[in-house]
């Protein structure tokens, strides 16, 4: 763990080192298997780099400037990824989700207690826990592989 360390910590790291060690038994053709709605896993998986590296930026941005609502249209945005993020090479699949990972589970590590408890009163647009949306996804994708998706 880097940083302070603090509640979510420990979740955060556990999911964080299972989808790095999921991602090491991932050959490139299962990063392209794809499922009924049209994601692949490689895209699943830069699909939670992304909201890893808005949690980041929201949370830098609120440490400076306050915290303020960040509306968006999930749907909109997901749909809008999709293409871009089934698009990406193996490499980059594997290197932007453990980046993104990393650099969000240390971001939240090094939370104040103070600024940590109002990002849980008034950010409702980024997710402390980080593990639930890794774990998620992650069943989703073992679901993937298990059905044998093209």
């Amino acid at each position: 763990m880097a940083g302070m360390a603090n509640k979510y910590s420990p979740d955060n790291e556990t999911s964080r080192r299972k989808l790095e060690s999921f991602l090491q038994r991932l050959s490139d053709r299962d990063l392209a298997r794809r499922a009924p709605n049209g994601w692949t896993i490689g895209g699943l998986l830069v699909h939670l780099a992304f909201y890893d590296c808005r949690a980041v930026v929201l949370l830098q941005r609120w440490k400076s400037n306050g915290i303020a609502a960040s509306p968006g249209d999930v749907n909109t945005v997901n749909d809008s990824l999709k293409p871009i993020a089934n698009a990406m090479g193996p490499a980059e699949v594997r290197r932007v989700t453990v980046e993104s990972a990393r650099a969000v589970d240390a971001e939240v590590d090094s939370l104040e207690p103070a600024f940590l408890a109002r990002v849980e009163a008034e950010g409702t647009a980024v997710k402390l826990n980080r593990a639930l949306h890794r774990e998620h996804h992650l069943q989703q994708m073992q679901g993937m592989l298990a059905a044998g998706s093209p």
